[in-house]
């Protein structure tokens, strides 16, 4: 693949080096006019570890530990110096002059004020751009929508924006705040990279990586990050960036951290099959340095963490190269991720279960949008184990056959993620028995006095519905609304009914479990109050 480079003839009339001679881009490949620029920053965006090492213009930096791999959110640009001279001066004693930039973003980058910005849909101001057009177009893209805005602002002297008042994970709690702004300075994401290779970073080598907001990389992304990695040194510095710095630059964090082990190891097998180092003392180093203990979680041994789901384990028995390779990814998945086993943001097999936990709490038109990325995020752990597999496989022989060419010859794995990746309990299964006990203790007609015991009877119901998940708000918060829907779905129906009454004349109240219980106490007698 070749590395990102600026689109050819930007320059406008009249600026610097134009002479008068208006040049034209190529056609862009949609009309971003009417897209208004989002500010890709927003509080509380930053998730790394308070311990972390922190670089202004640069959140969530991190590094994965024994390898030249680091991450970032969207820089500013001075962030971009800082991260640059940060890694620098890390790997100066490698002797790497080199440094690989990988952009992971589809969508085109603008930066105002010397913030980035991203197009947004006018119809949905939450999401980043889902949009399917090649490198090339991409980069065109950026730089008519950099005109765009460049235009916008020469007009106005102003430029609306908007911005995220919060992070949120769930797209539907996404609160857009509009910004009009000062213009001071414009500039293209190509322009800040051509201005960074002349002052001080002449071997910056720039690629575009173009992946969806929390989606699995193409498999053609694989083959460009492969591409980008295989002829170079292990020890070149490699730096992802995405809008946080989450999903999009992890993704691409765990697939170099891949390619490099397999670089060194096969280094380290040929050494040994020239008997320069023996079997024994390969074996310590790789082990060492690839396969070292990661510190126990209390959770690690629930199936769902270890990303045992239907469809990863058919993948397993129907390809049995998967099994190792699933071993291996989960290994550099486990260091990309969170403390304690990392120091990144996300893990991406872990956060499978845990979106599904949220989406159990969940209200219905909000679980719409979490069911959307648990289906995205076992996609993505699928395919993970699908390149880990193929690297394994021809990694050692330097990818001679190209990912997309291994998944053709796989195609049916692109029917089983496709069809398999919905298999999951999307609704909790109760135990029938212990609601026909529920219902026979409050249509007793003594159910007043043995309140106490239904109370603690359905805590018990609840918390053994729930008996999987781990300690935590979400679990509380899970038995709360189990609990409560429960009391009311075995409520007599005149009960019921003044019940429901009550509840609508106060719509504001949260009507937990507790308050109902209160409510039913009060008026199940059938008194008016």
């Amino acid at each position: 693949m070749a590395a990102e480079e600026a689109p050819a003839e930007i320059l406008a009339e009249g600026e610097e080096g134009a002479e008068n001679t208006e040049v034209v881009l190529p056609p862009p490949c949609m009309d971003l006019t009417e897209f208004p620029p989002k500010n890709d920053f927003f509080e509380n965006m930053v998730a790394i570890d308070e311990k972390a090492e922190k670089i202004e213009g640069a959140n969530n930096f991190r590094q994965v530990s024994g390898f030249p791999i680091f991450g970032s959110g969207q820089t500013t640009e001075e962030g971009f110096l800082k991260l640059l001279d940060k890694v620098k001066a890390l790997h100066a004693e490698e002797g790497s002059e080199k440094l690989l930039w990988f952009n992971m973003r589809k969508e085109p980058i603008v930066y105002v004020n010397g913030n980035p910005f991203a197009p947004r849909n006018p119809e949905d101001l939450h999401r980043n751009l889902d949009i399917s057009f090649s490198v090339e177009d991409l980069d065109n893209l950026e730089a008519h929508y950099t005109n765009i805005l460049k235009a916008q602002a020469e007009k106005e002297q102003t430029l609306k924006t908007f911005r995220d008042q919060a992070f949120a994970e769930n797209p539907m709690d996404r609160e857009a705040v509009e910004d009009v702004l000062k213009v001071v300075s414009i500039k293209g994401l190509y322009e800040i990279y051509a201005n960074l290779k002349e002052n001080g970073f002449p071997n910056l080598t720039c690629f575009r990586i173009p992946v969806t907001e929390e989606r699995s990389a193409g498999e053609s992304c694989f083959d460009m990050m492969t591409e980008a990695l295989k002829n170079e040194p292990a020890s070149t510095p490699c730096i992802f960036t995405d809008q946080m710095g989450r999903g999009r630059t992890t993704g691409g964090m765990v697939a170099a951290c891949l390619i490099k082990e397999i670089q060194i190891t096969s280094e380290l097998r040929k050494m040994e099959d020239i008997d320069l180092v023996s079997k024994s003392t390969v074996d310590d180093l790789i082990h060492q340095k690839f396969e070292g203990v990661l510190p126990k979680c209390q959770d690690d041994d629930d199936p769902f963490i270890k990303g045992e789901f239907d469809v990863i384990k058919e993948l397993l028995e129907k390809v049995p190269a998967t099994v190792e390779g699933k071993r291996k990814i989960d290994h550099i998945i486990d260091m990309c991720g969170p403390v304690p086993k990392g120091t990144g943001l996300q893990n991406l097999r872990e956060c499978i279960i845990e979106t599904k936990w949220k989406y159990d709490v969940a209200t219905e038109d909000k679980q719409v949008a979490w069911k959307v990325l648990i289906l995205n995020f076992i996609e993505r752990y699928f395919y993970l184990i699908c390149f880990a597999t193929y690297a394994l496989e021809h990694g050692p022989g330097g990818y001679q056959k190209a990912f997309t060419s291994w998944m053709d010859d796989h195609k049916e794995l692109r029917t089983m993620i496709e069809e398999g990746k919905d298999k999951l309990e999307w609704y909790r299964t109760v135990d029938a028995a212990k609601l026909e006990h529920l219902k026979d203790l409050i249509n007793a007609p003594n159910y007043k006095e043995n309140l106490g015991v239904l109370i603690r009877t359905i805590y018990d119901f609840a918390f053994v519905t729930y008996a999987d998940l781990p300690r935590g708000a979400i679990k509380n918060n899970s038995m709360r609304r189990l609990a409560a829907t429960t009391l009311m779905e075995i409520l007599p129906p005149d009960i019921a009914e003044r019940v429901n009454k009550k509840m609508e004349e106060d719509p504001s109240n949260s009507h937990d479990f507790l308050s109902l219980v209160g409510l039913v106490s009060y008026y199940g007698s059938g008194e008016e109050h």
